[in-house]
């Protein structure tokens, strides 16, 4: 028997945490999600393993996202590099200045491109096939930059990597966030920065391995190392399971149903995630009709969602990381520091990157989407502060006093702020708008890198603006300005289906409020309604 419910918010100030919450339209549905409530993380990852293990996959893609974005950084870098594509001047040889800045542009173009693109390419053709024309667009990218012979050659090459990596990163959370369990998605979705991170550190070794020849293979096998990630990425591809997401919506119903039995152990509730997808896809959106378009983003309706999903990754990048990680080699080598050593403790930094990403997974679930960034933004604002005023004392001294400090943002970024961006950016979209925001969330990391990296060079060097340090002065007023916008906008949605989330945004439930607030539905059988009953 259908019995029809409704639900309703239920404001409890002596819980900090959401109680397991029973919202839905059959009792098939809410057996479901109380199901889901009730697993342990090690009960969740034991029933939805192979959802897992393909989230894995989009970690892969990630890894690419990281190891190419590092590759056309450090390029430029490479004497051999310079040689090639450069000009003789004062006894060494030089990139023009416009070729560099249009290095760094065709690929942040891509990214914004590919995104803009994949928002559209995603709803229509699915994750799989937009994942298989990026391997495509990548390797023709990949084999113009490795065989380029003019810098014009190479700038091609460049956007047309940068497409896929748009691409990659916004499929990636997309799908992570559909398939991982309530209980780690949190930590499976934040996973995505820890790929990118663990492709920069891969590429400083390769780097590090080819800087020893004397030929142009000290740049050619960064960019034929990427081959690689494509040969692999396109021999797994063909397994990857649609997500049912995508087949609910494009209603491919009894496609959507065998991936799910596909995906999990005998027994598993397919009827009841069936419902969830549907009642997810169908819940603030019934009077919708075609495919879900990016104008619906900025409807009255969806429009702070889509604020919170983008405007994270603003903040993510205006925390300094472009500054940070890509002149704190600079300032060791102002402290004496050769440029080989401190190329290899800028490695060694990179490791610890590494390490306080996978804190980042601990931190998600134990201190919530929420508190992880607000926290972290408020600690690296303060570090970034104590960066600015060692920069006004002009010694030695405080110069390695800054680079201690950038130790200590760079762990601190990684474990909060740099891995919640992609949780909370996933999570707050609507399950029918999730390929147009993830779209626009990745646009907004393209142009929010684009105005840094192209802003950092003439408020650093010291022929322009000569901030040197001080510039850290700046970051750390936006991120106290980031900490305020992350209080009041931006909700706690650990622990919450999508289909809570879409219903305590639909309510209006104060951002601050959220982790205090349960919905509860009491059913009673042969009635077909719901009695309100508060606690």
């Amino acid at each position: 028997m259908t019995i029809d419910t409704k639900d309703v918010a239920v404001e409890t100030m002596e819980s900090t945490t959401p109680a397991p919450a029973v919202v839905g339209s059959s009792q098939v549905l809410a057996s479901f999600i109380a199901r889901q409530h009730g697993l342990s993380r090690s009960e969740a990852i034991k029933e939805h393993y192979k959802p897992i293990l393909w989230c894995l996959y989009m970690f892969f893609t990630c890894i690419m996202y990281g190891f190419d974005s590092l590759a056309g950084g450090v390029v430029v870098g490479i004497t051999q590099f310079r040689e090639d594509f450069g000009t003789p001047f004062g006894g060494d040889y030089v990139i023009d200045a416009n070729w560099q800045l249009g290095f760094q542009a065709a690929t942040l173009g891509g990214i914004i491109l590919g995104g803009v693109i994949t928002g559209f390419a995603m709803n229509k053709f699915g994750r799989q096939l937009c994942i298989l024309l990026a391997y495509i667009l990548n390797t023709g990218g990949i084999f113009l930059q490795f065989f380029a012979t003019t810098p014009a050659h190479f700038f091609g090459g460049k956007l047309l990597t940068g497409i896929p990596l748009g691409v990659f990163a916004t499929v990636a959370p997309t799908y992570s966030s559909e398939m991982a369990p309530i209980s780690v998605r949190g930590a499976v979705t934040a996973g995505m920065n820890f790929a990118v991170v663990l492709g920069q550190l891969i590429g400083y070794g390769v780097q590090r391995q080819s800087s020893f020849y004397d030929d142009a293979r000290q740049y050619k096998v960064l960019f034929a190392t990427q081959w690689g990630y494509v040969v692999v990425g396109l021999a797994i591809l063909p397994f990857l399971p649609e997500s049912p997401y995508w087949l609910v919506a494009r209603n491919r119903i009894e496609k959507a149903r065998r991936n799910i039995i596909k995906l999990h152990t005998p027994g598993y509730d397919v009827d009841g995630q069936m419902a969830e997808i549907h009642d997810s896809l169908e819940r603030l959106n019934a009077d919708k009709e075609g495919s879900a378009s990016i104008s619906e983003c900025f409807s009255r309706q969806n429009i702070r969602r889509t604020i919170v999903s983008t405007m994270i990754f603003f903040i993510q990048n205006a925390s300094g990381s472009a500054w940070v990680i890509g002149y704190m080699s600079y300032f060791m080598q102002l402290g004496g520091m050769s440029a080989a050593r401190s190329f290899d403790t800028t490695v060694g930094l990179s490791g610890l990157m590494v390490v306080g990403n996978m804190f980042g997974w601990l931190f998600i679930e134990w201190f919530g989407r929420r508190g992880t960034a607000l926290y972290g933004t408020a600690i690296l604002a303060v570090t970034l502060i104590l960066i600015g005023v060692l920069a006004v004392v002009k010694t030695s001294g405080a110069i390695w006093g800054q680079v201690a400090f950038m130790a200590v943002w760079s762990f601190v970024y990684q474990g909060t702020i740099g891995s919640a961006a992609w949780v909370i950016s996933a999570e707050n979209s609507t399950s029918r708008l999730r390929s147009p925001t993830q779209s626009l969330a990745t646009v907004m990391n393209g142009l929010s890198g684009c105005i840094w990296g192209f802003s950092l060079p003439y408020a650093i060097n010291p022929d322009q603006g000569n901030l040197q340090g001080k510039i850290a002065f700046i970051f750390g007023a936006v991120m106290v300005a980031s900490c305020v916008f992350i209080f009041f906008f931006v909700p706690e949605t650990k622990g919450r289906t999508f289909i809570e989330i879409d219903e305590l945004y639909r309510r209006g439930v104060p951002a601050w409020r959220w982790s205090k607030t349960e919905l509860v539905t009491v059913v009673e059988e042969g009635k077909g309604d719901a009695e309100i009953r508060t606690f």
